[in-house]
Formats: structure tokens, C-alpha cells, sequence
């Protein structure tokens, strides 16, 4: 058998490991970089948070104690930046009479991965809501759709897993005529462009992309239908069902959050003026389940910082307390992703929950501005690039947009 068959053998697509995580096989995931990579960024899903580091020049040393801490009794799947450290330490220890396989393309094709969760809603209400996570990246999207014609808008798709809100749709049975970025994203590049052109040139139906009139665009050479959104616009989804525009800068000057709006049956009532019912509201990176967005990352913090402060307590604090906040970010080093399992919280719950949001202003500024993780790698590069507007077609991001999203501030909860 040649090498390249011998390869193939040895190797497990990210989505296979995918399943058979979900699937609860018994299966032991073996990181063979170094413990700076590992600690920077790593496989974090289900009930495989912290997979075994040994890093692959220790294992090249055929050390017989360190070989015990590997099962003998289990698949092994071995796991490195590309694929060619895992596929060394997969070749090993096959030799050495273990069961493995190296994931091919490492982190960089696990970074591709995505996991989908309908967000449960009240019985009544005429919408359905997935939530579409990149497990890796911690990346968050939306669909929100009509029950009764099925007519339906995307939030915040990833480039690189835009092909994950058409399965959705077809899935279900939808048709997506809006497609919508929150915010001018840093730390991934934009799926918007991809997503509308796709939807236009294979599904056949006339889509419209939604970016904020506040952000900074350059979109001369784009191919998709634009609008451009200002706050208290209303973006229809179908004539019961809209979403209304809310500007919440703080994240970045020009952030929009979008706030479901609804009329059940022949009652004229919406989630907004009825406190009894839930409202939903996609938030983008303004605020997370268990921190709040960073402010630095258009190089003016201090001032970003109080435009965020300004936004929780004029727009967002005060909304009813079963306001359910629907992030664009999770935090992989601080919560365990489950597959199916939503994401979100209410905002009764995240005052209680978050310090920062009952500090006074300069208590927050000082706060969100003195706990800052490091920045998103190449971000200034995926600004620029999200400022095109463009499908990317070719465009081969595996490092681009390496390591997890670091658009939140590092807080100590309440």
C-alpha cells in the first residue's frame, strides 16, 4: 500500500470527530503541540474540554512511562496545528500497537466545524430561531424564520462556515431574504457577501445583505444587493415578524443589536410591550452570557468603553428581565459548549450575574479597559477585509483567523 493511501487510513475529517464526539464514542483525543499552543488555543467540546497535551517530540522519545497515559483500550485521535505533528504521532503509535487516527488539517480544519441549536421559544410565537456555533472559533450566528411561509433572515455568518446556515435552511424548509451583520466583525472574517450571492445564484431568491450606516465600508466592487441600517429601523422578515434596529455602540461605533418583533394571531401585541412575553434580542459582540465586549479594538478604548457603559444603561438594562440576549461570541476557556444546546441568557440574570454592569461609569471604564486579553490575531487585516464587502472565493484563511475569539473583556463574575 502506498503512503498516501497509508495517509488517508490514518486520517479522520474534523466533521467525523464531530460526530463522534456527539455520538459519545469512546474515544481519548491526543494534542501533540506544544503547551504554548495548547494553552493559546485548543479542542474544547462536550466532554473533551482539556484532551491530553503530550507534545510529539516527547513522544518521539518512546518513553515507556509517558506511553501508560495513552490508552491502549480506545480509538485515539491525535491532533496538532495542519496535520503533519498528528499524523507523525499517529504513524508512531500505530506501530506501537494503538487504534489511531490524526484529525487532517489539525486545528485550522477543526476551526471549520459547526454546531446548530434551535433556541427554544414560546409555543405561540410565529418564529423558529437556530443558533449556528463554530465550535472552535466560538463564532455565533443566527437564523430566525417565519413559521408561516418560512421566509427567513441570517445573523452574523462566518465566512468559513457560511455553508452551514444554507443546510439549515434547506434543512427546514426556508427561505433566507435577509442576511445581516450585527457589527464589522475583527477576529473572522464576515460570511454576509458569501451567504447573500449564494442564496441569489443556487436557491434563486432575490436576497438583501444589512450592514450599519456607521461602520466604515467600501463596498464599490460588490456584487450583492445592500442596505444600510440606522437605529429604530425595522427589518422585515414577513408581515407578522420583524426585527427592530437598536444601536448599541461600544463594541465598535457603528454596533446594531436587532430585537424580534412579533404579532401573534389577530392580536396587535408585541414581545416588546407585553412584559409577560419573552423578547429575543441578537446583541452581536455588545454582550456575552458571562462577560462584555471589548472597546480597544478600534484603538480609542477609553472612549469606546463609554459608549458601552451608555449602551447597557440607556438601552439594554432596562429592557423587561426575561429578555433573552443572544450573543455572536462565546467563550470556549469559560463555558462548555454542548452539542444542540443554546447559548443565552437572560438579562435579569446577567445584572445579577456580570459586576461590571452594576459599576458606575468610571468604575466600567476602568474595568473594561484594564482586563483586556490579547487581541484577535490579524485583526487588523480581517477589519480591512471585512470593510470590502467581497465573497472571497478563493480566499484560503487556515491561519487567518487562528486561535479563539478574544472579543470580550476577562471578568471576575458575581
Amino acid at each position: 500500500m502506498d503512503s498516501h493511501m497509508t495517509g488517508n487510513n490514518q486520517e479522520i475529517e474534523p466533521k467525523e470527530l464531530k460526530k463522534k464526539i456527539d455520538n459519545h464514542e469512546n474515544i481519548f483525543i491526543l494534542d501533540v503541540r506544544t503547551p504554548q499552543e495548547y494553552e493559546a488555543w485548543k479542542l474544547s467540546y462536550e466532554n473533551h474540554q482539556n484532551p491530553k497535551l503530550i507534545p510529539v517530540d516527547r513522544l518521539l522519545m518512546n518513553d515507556p512511562n509517558l506511553l501508560k497515559e495513552i490508552p491502549k483500550d480506545q480509538e485515539i485521535v491525535t491532533l496538532c496545528a495542519h496535520g503533519n505533528r498528528s499524523m507523525m504521532a499517529a504513524r508512531l503509535l500505530n506501530q506501537l500497537g494503538y487504534n489511531v487516527k490524526s484529525v487532517r488539517g489539525g486545528m485550522a480544519g477543526w476551526n471549520k466545524v459547526y454546531d446548530v441549536a434551535e433556541v427554544r421559544v414560546a409555543i405561540e410565537a410565529p418564529f423558529r430561531i437556530w443558533q449556528i456555533r463554530r465550535i472552535s472559533k466560538g463564532c455565533m450566528g443566527y437564523i430566525v424564520s417565519s413559521k408561516e411561509d418560512n421566509t427567513a433572515a441570517a445573523i452574523d455568518p462566518s465566512r468559513e462556515i457560511y455553508e452551514a446556515f444554507l443546510s439549515v435552511a434547506r434543512e427546514n424548509g426556508l427561505k433566507i431574504i435577509k442576511v445581516i451583520d450585527t457589527h464589522q466583525h475583527a477576529d473572522h472574517v464576515s460570511g454576509v457577501a458569501k451567504l447573500t450571492r449564494t442564496i441569489v445564484e443556487e436557491e434563486n431568491v432575490e436576497a438583501l445583505a444589512y450592514f450599519s450606516s456607521l461602520e466604515e465600508y467600501n463596498s464599490e466592487n460588490t456584487e450583492i444587493k445592500i442596505h444600510y441600517l440606522n437605529n429604530g429601523d425595522n427589518v422585515e422578515i414577513s408581515p407578522r415578524i420583524s426585527l427592530e434596529v437598536i444601536h448599541t455602540p461600544g463594541h465598535t461605533n457603528g454596533s446594531m443589536s436587532f430585537l424580534v418583533k412579533y404579532v401573534n394571531n389577530t392580536d396587535v401585541s408585541n414581545a416588546t410591550e407585553d412584559k409577560s412575553q419573552i423578547s429575543y434580542l441578537f446583541i452581536g459582540d455588545t454582550l456575552f452570557v458571562d462577560s462584555v465586549g471589548r472597546p480597544d479594538l478600534r484603538e480609542e478604548a477609553k472612549k469606546y468603553a463609554a459608549l458601552l457603559y451608555q449602551t447597557y444603561h440607556q438601552k439594554i438594562v432596562n429592557l423587561p428581565e426575561n429578555t433573552l440576549i443572544l450573543p455572536a461570541h462565546f467563550n470556549a476557556t469559560s463555558i462548555a459548549l454542548k452539542h444542540a444546546e443554546p447559548i443565552s441568557e437572560t438579562i435579569g440574570l446577567l445584572k445579577k450575574k456580570i459586576k461590571l454592569l452594576s459599576m458606575n461609569e468610571d468604575e466600567f471604564v476602568n474595568q473594561a479597559t484594564d482586563t483586556l486579553p490579547s487581541r484577535p490575531m490579524n485583526y487588523k487585516t480581517i477589519i480591512e477585509i471585512n470593510k470590502r464587502i467581497l465573497p472571497f472565493d478563493d480566499m484560503q484563511m487556515p491561519d487567518l483567523e487562528a486561535g479563539p475569539n478574544s472579543c470580550g473583556v476577562a471578568l471576575e463574575l458575581k
